[in-house]
């Protein structure tokens, strides 16, 4: 298949994964014995770190539930 890409291993920081229960993704991935740092709320939306193997580093994060909806962009147009 040869190479998918040509970037360093490790270079990749803060790769965010929108997860609907954050205290669910969070357990899942310690009960796989991976590292994932302790949840943090800045202003209701909610946090947690964690490393790949390969060093990447990767946040988990939760958006509190009065500003989700289904389809929506969390982009807002000038003047709207």
């Amino acid at each position: 298949m040869g190479e998918i890409t040509e970037m360093t291993p490790g270079s990749v920081k803060g790769l965010h994964l929108v997860v609907d229960d954050i205290n669910k993704a969070r357990e899942a991935l310690v009960k796989r014995g991976i590292a994932v740092g302790e949840i943090t709320d800045v202003s209701g939306v909610k946090y947690a770190g964690f490393s790949d193997p390969d060093g990447n580093s990767w946040l988990l994060q939760e958006f509190p539930p009065e500003v989700r909806q289904p389809g929506q962009s969390f982009y807002k147009e000038e003047g709207k």
